[in-house]
């Protein structure tokens, strides 16, 4: 079997770190371009993201997120709601808004049938695309199945001296990371990993991660808020029809069919209980682990 993995983290700090050798190589790369920047040479002190969402402008207008708690008659609307298809989709008050409207729709495939940029759009928050890699690489097709092969070799070659970059291109975006970075606000980020069986074809699973900036984690203690601050403090819905494995320190909710072509919510926590990290994936990357089953 063979695995690769892809994200896209804004902020890789406060996060656990994966097998996510790319998206690293990424965020470095962007450190070592402001570093030589010729007049700036104090911005890698400031700059501590892989992605800045083209989106951040036109999201500006919108208040600044903060955890809202669920009442009690959403939570029964949740509990007892079928699929909606996402067209009850709608921008979110805070991180337990944005669980509740996952969960609602986790037995269905709409939520990647938009684009990220789109439900980023919708959910009134920055993200879902990624504009250094492509200020860097505008050779490179992000839709590329073997995107991550080609950006990984682009970036040896920059290390090299094979590689060039355009300076103008990269600039505006490095100062769009900064600004974003200041902003209390929650952000879409994406990723995607590849995997193969010996007989099997490449399966690609899409993710998207919900993410606060720093300013973000200052506010709440360096975790999301509301009800997703700490795994005890899951509300009962998801409860209800997800599981704890605590040994994984992982919590997961899948479609009712626990079909492994259907998206499923992935919730991490540290060993303190505090969440660390709430993804949602496209599909079960490798349906012979059995993970949609336990």
């Amino acid at each position: 079997m063979k695995w690769q993995i892809f994200r896209r983290p804004l902020y890789v700090e406060n996060k656990i770190m994966k097998n996510e050798t790319s998206s690293l190589l990424l965020w470095l790369t962007a450190i070592m371009l402001t570093a030589c920047s010729p007049s700036k040479e104090d911005k890698t002190k400031e700059v501590g993201a892989s992605a800045v969402p083209s989106s951040a402008s036109s999201a500006s207008s919108q208040p600044d997120l903060n955890p809202i708690a669920s009442n009690s008659n959403s939570v029964k609307q949740v509990e007892g709601a079928p699929s909606s298809n996402c067209t009850n989709l709608h921008q979110i008050g805070g991180i337990d808004d944005f669980v509740r409207q996952v969960a609602e729709n986790i037995d269905s495939s709409c939520l990647f049938e938009r684009s990220p940029k789109e439900l980023a759009a919708i959910w009134g928050i920055p993200g879902g695309d990624d504009p250094l890699e492509q200020a860097l690489f505008p050779d490179i097709d992000p839709n590329d199945p073997k995107n991550v092969d080609k950006v990984i070799e682009a970036i040896d070659q920059m290390g090299k001296g094979e590689r060039s970059y355009n300076q103008q291109a990269v600039e505006p975006v490095v100062q769009e990371m900064k600004a974003l970075r200041r902003r209390d606000t929650l952000v879409l980020s994406t990723g995607k990993q590849t995997s193969q069986g010996s007989d099997q074809p490449l399966r690609v699973t899409h993710n998207f991660d919900i993410e606060g900036t720093p300013e973000y984690l200052k506010k709440h203690g360096g975790g999301f808020g509301g009800s997703f601050q700490n795994i005890s403090q899951l509300p009962e819905y998801l409860k209800a029809h997800g599981k704890i494995f605590e040994a994984q320190r992982v919590f997961r909710l899948f479609n009712h069919d626990r079909s492994p072509d259907k998206p499923y919510l992935e919730i991490v926590f540290d060993e303190s209980g505090k969440i660390v990290s709430i993804t949602v994936y496209e599909n079960v990357s490798n349906p012979a682990s059995g993970i949609h089953l336990m």
